[in-house]
């Protein structure tokens, strides 16, 4: 489903920019006029998904992009993502695709 609400995609497109890690549901409805629950339920109407999930998504999938470069640790790639800890991307990351970070990596340099 695409947004229709020229608001959702205006968080749409914050959330593709790189700065993802910084980025809150209070933040975006700020920025947007909205209050927290009006943009929440904006979100979900116009993406068929929560604000949350489209945020972990974004992240995790940028992360991916990040382990390609083998110059980088995986505590800077949890890090540049918005994960507090390396553990916090490691769980989510395995949840998302199947395998940790590390072992991820180690299947892409084969």
């Amino acid at each position: 489903m695409k947004a229709t609400d020229p608001r959702i995609k205006a968080a749409l497109e914050e959330m593709a920019r790189q700065h993802v890690e910084r980025l809150t549901a209070d933040g975006l409805a700020a920025q947007l006029g909205l209050s927290r629950s009006r943009f929440e339920h904006l979100f979900k109407q116009h993406t068929g998904t929560t604000f949350r999930h489209h945020l972990r998504e974004t992240r995790l999938v940028k992360a991916r992009r990040l382990l390609a470069d083998p110059g980088l640790r995986v505590k800077e790639v949890a890090s540049k993502r918005g994960y507090a800890t390396t553990s916090d991307l490691t769980r989510a990351f395995r949840e998302r695709f199947g395998l940790s970070p590390s072992r991820y990596r180690r299947s892409r340099f084969r």
